[in-house]
């Protein structure tokens, strides 16, 4: 299983926890891009994207090992227009972010075979990118991966 995989199940297990918040009934964290209807014709979704980093870091351990702090951003289109929509998205982020932050202080990690330290939001959740018409934006939450391969 990849990092992608692991992290977009372990994101996904997350939503479900949150799902009566969202405008859609299925979420689909789609890879290196933003998922749009004409992608998966037929399905209603929260469209959601994972995308990679050049930023990632590698440092050599004693026995081979190797432990990895790798970047990925995690974007979640949400409903703009309305003042409204802004509010409850903004309330919505902070649950997200005391979500990841509780898995991990309970240590429950993606199980994958990698020995997985943290995933953390580490930065402040904001709308990076709106339509022109103001009806949605992709919200970013950066995050942090540490494990050991």
């Amino acid at each position: 299983m990849t990092v992608y995989e692991s992290i977009a199940s372990w994101l996904n297990s997350i939503l479900v926890e949150l799902r009566n918040e969202f405008p859609h009934p299925f979420t689909i964290i789609d890879l290196e891009k933003i998922p749009l209807p004409t992608d998966y014709p037929g399905i209603d979704f929260q469209a959601a994207g994972l995308f990679s980093s050049p930023n990632d870091l590698t440092s050599p351990l004693i026995g081979g090992q190797v432990k990895h702090t790798d970047y990925k951003s995690h974007y979640i289109r949400r409903p703009f227009k309305e003042f409204s929509s802004r509010l409850e998205n903004e309330q919505f982020f902070c649950r997200l972010q005391a979500k990841i932050h509780e898995r991990n202080l309970d240590s429950d990690m993606p199980q994958d075979g990698r020995g997985w330290k943290s995933i953390q939001v580490n930065a402040g959740i904001y709308p990076a990118n709106t339509d022109t018409a103001s009806l949605w934006s992709d919200y970013l939450v950066p995050l942090r991966l540490v494990y050991i391969e």
